[in-house]
């Protein structure tokens, strides 16, 4: 599966008369970045505006390293990745990144929430639905780390449910259901058939990165690294929030 391309607008102000400096520097460092990716600009009188179609990832560094050579700036950037179901917000101020901000582009798909170790490994992938019931709010889902996965209810208080549990026919297909569709988009597992994962292992091998009994989609794993800040993805709801980290906890208790 290739990366989807996403969106992002980067929107630098505060510059005064040193527009053009700034404008230069920029397009100096772009030149020489490898991993720069389409764009275009869209600049006014008082206010650069960038303007990028990525498949890696927006240029931070790029950005952050002109920006603390200009500590009066401030850089906006917006972004819209329809792949991973997310819309966020980032400032850059003087080489730092001073805020960022992250919410699920719309309430009616899966709630997910991936984390990737450092090596490439799989840590913790959640996977859920909410649904209301007689008590209130609750989340029924799947999870997995690099050895290890099950179902689980959450309603307050977590239940993880064995994969080999008798379950009523019901809740069963709707288990199978949120595991198949976020698997089928995200992991790959090292029990099946070599014919299905050849290009998966081949990416494994390439990059360095262990095979465990799941592990991330590389194209995934590449979003993950180069699309986002840091080794994790998620569009929880503030409400599904708390669960996650119930699933968490309950994953280091068990190990």
């Amino acid at each position: 599966m290739r990366a989807e391309r996403f969106v992002a607008t980067l929107r630098v102000s505060g510059l005064g008369a040193r527009l053009a400096d700034f404008r230069e520097r920029v397009r100096y460092l772009m030149v020489r970045d490898i991993d720069a990716e389409r764009y275009s600009e869209h600049h006014a009188a008082d206010r650069l505006e960038y303007r990028f179609e990525l498949e890696r990832g927006i240029p931070f560094p790029v950005f952050a390293s002109a920006s603390a050579e200009f500590p009066e700036v401030r850089v906006e950037a917006e972004w819209v990745n329809q792949g991973l179901g997310l819309r966020g917000r980032a400032v850059i101020e003087n080489g730092r990144l001073s805020e960022q901000s992250s919410e699920p582009l719309d309430t009616g798909r899966l709630e997910l929430d991936v984390e990737i170790g450092d090596a490439g490994e799989l840590v913790l992938a959640v996977a859920c639905r909410r649904r209301q019931t007689e008590a209130g709010e609750a989340c029924i889902g799947y999870c997995a780390s690099g050895d290890r996965h099950a179902w689980f209810r959450w309603d307050g208080a977590l239940e993880l449910i064995s994969m080999d549990a008798s379950l009523e026919e019901a809740l069963l297909a709707e288990l199978e259901d949120i595991a198949f569709e976020f698997a089928g988009d995200w992991l790959w597992y090292d029990d099946a058939p070599q014919a299905e994962t050849a290009l998966e292992r081949r990416r494994y091998a390439q990059a360095g990165w262990p095979v465990r009994g799941a592990n991330l989609k590389a194209a995934r794993m590449a979003q993950l690294r180069n699309a986002l800040p840091g080794n994790r993805y998620g569009n929880l709801s503030p409400q599904a929030a708390s669960m996650r980290e119930a699933v968490h906890a309950a994953w280091l208790e068990r190990k």
